[in-house]
């Protein structure tokens, strides 16, 4: 009896410790299809160049997914700050935290774009999981990257396809 009761614990932390919960969340200021004063709005698709905040450390990558994402969005990413930004410019600024399951994967991230001139947010996404059942990095970027496309009208992510 006192076998089967721990082999039935064991089954139950192990099945808890690999389909942990999950969140992801983009939250759209301006979406597409609406705007303030009730105008059809473009959420993302309107802005053509972005200014991406680089982190010191960046140890999964994310600049090279968000400069690859944007530009596959149609939107211009350039390496330097925008000096006199117009209302079609962005700045985009990242965040990640990781965590350890075995081995170290993204746990956390958010993205936050901003209008570059005005310096209001256009849109924010984050995205928290807590174990690797979804991956290391590839699957938990492409499900937040899917779910900001599918909130500014563009189709799904060519940048982690097989």
């Amino acid at each position: 009896m006192k076998i089967d009761a721990f082999r039935t614990f064991v089954v139950l932390a192990f099945a808890a410790m690999l389909f942990g919960c999950g969140t992801m969340n983009t939250d759209m200021a301006m979406p597409a299809g609406v705007t303030v004063d009730g105008s059809a709005g473009s959420g993302l698709k309107s802005y053509k160049r972005a200014y991406i905040e680089s982190l010191q450390e960046d140890e999964f990558q994310i600049y090279p997914a968000l400069f690859k994402e944007l530009n596959d969005m149609g939107i211009e990413v350039v390496g330097i700050p925008i000096k006199e930004p117009t209302e079609t410019d962005l700045v985009v600024k990242y965040s990640y935290d990781a965590g350890w399951d075995f081995t170290r994967y993204l746990q956390s991230f958010q993205f936050q774009f901003l209008n570059a001139k005005t310096g209001k947010v256009v849109a924010m996404s984050s995205f928290k999981s807590r174990g690797i059942w979804q991956g290391v990095r590839d699957g938990r970027l492409e499900a937040a990257f899917n779910d900001l496309r599918a909130k500014n009208g563009y189709p799904p992510t060519r940048q982690f396809q097989r």
